[in-house]
């Protein structure tokens, strides 16, 4: 229930309410990485970096196969990292996803420019 409001205010792009229900979400086994990666787009709009960042790092930990929730959150963390200035800690994402799915996005357009193709 705590996830399906935090989702909810994430939509309505009610950012600082839905953090607060995303981080009592989060303890919910089942909803714990979707949470996670919504709460790391929350700090992205509210310009907290640092601390997308650190949501998006841990919840790609905690999946451990190249699934569809990994790569969005990969990819997330990419444009975060990009956002910041640290090109090769997003590069590294984008090719993370690239190696396993050439078709994700504009990951390959990303990974074949930084080789200058």
């Amino acid at each position: 229930l705590r996830f399906e409001l935090g989702e909810q205010l994430v939509i309505a792009k009610q950012y600082t309410e839905a953090i607060a229900e995303l981080q009592k979400a989060r303890q919910n086994p089942n909803a714990r990485l979707r949470a996670m990666n919504l709460l790391g787009q929350c700090y992205t709009e509210k310009g907290m970096l640092d601390l997308a960042v650190k949501q998006f790092q841990d919840c790609a930990s905690e999946i451990l196969a190249m699934d569809v929730t990994k790569k969005e959150v990969l990819y997330k963390l990419g444009l975060v990292f990009e956002r910041m200035g640290r090109m090769e800690e997003s590069l590294k994402c984008m090719k993370d996803i690239y190696e396993v799915d050439y078709g994700y996005l504009d990951v390959a357009k990303r990974v074949e420019q930084s080789y200058g193709q």
